[in-house]
């Protein structure tokens, strides 16, 4: 694993920019739809605050089945983009493949495509979950892009994440499974024989 030292400066200064890039991206973006979602369906405190750990857990899964089933595939376009990440690990150019993309539209584009299936489930239920799951999808999307750095450039994390370190890492140097990065739920529930890997 390359830390921030053994890299170029200017090289780490652009993966470093294009992270923040997204997060603010996605926290601008993502507080706009969650704000449309209120004023389009009305704020349910109770739906709200269930609709967060909803926003949380769905996005767990869009990242663990994006991940496998797009992403690692070989052949598919997406997958080869991703083996410049998986083959830049540990070498000078890793920080410019560690965050989800280099190009902030991407992300807007990532949100207005899942603000679609939460749109359909609030016009379904009813039951006021849209803006605050799409509150926990921002959440977990910023998370998943600052604490997915932290784990490539050893940067600090809290102690209960750093088994999340060393799950992610061995996903890199397997690469055939561990497809969540830093919250192994559905790698737990979809990946069996990873389960009696993951507290190792």
């Amino acid at each position: 694993m390359a830390t921030a030292s053994d890299i170029d400066a200017t090289i780490f200064a652009r993966g470093l920019a294009v992270k923040k890039r997204n997060a603010l991206t996605a926290a601008v973006f993502g507080g706009l739809l969650a704000a449309l979602l209120i004023e389009a369906f009305s704020f349910k405190p109770a739906g709200f605050f269930v609709g967060i750990p909803l926003g949380l857990l769905y996005a767990n899964a869009f990242e663990y089945f994006f991940h496998r089933f797009l992403l690692h595939p070989p052949g598919r376009t997406l997958a080869k983009y991703h083996m410049l990440h998986h083959s830049t690990w540990g070498m000078p150019d890793e920080p410019l493949y560690v965050n989800f993309a280099k190009n902030p539209l991407i992300v807007v584009l990532l949100f207005i495509i899942h603000a679609v299936p939460i749109v359909a489930l609030e016009y379904v239920l009813r039951a006021g979950f849209a803006p605050g799951m799409m509150v926990g999808f921002v959440v977990y999307f910023v998370a998943y892009e600052e604490i997915h750095w932290r784990i490539h450039f050893g940067g600090w994390l809290p102690g209960w994440l750093e088994s999340a370190r060393k799950h992610h890492l061995m996903h890199h140097a397997a690469a055939e499974d561990r497809f969540n990065v830093f919250l192994p739920l559905f790698d737990w529930v979809f990946g069996p024989r990873n389960a009696s890997r993951i507290n190792r």
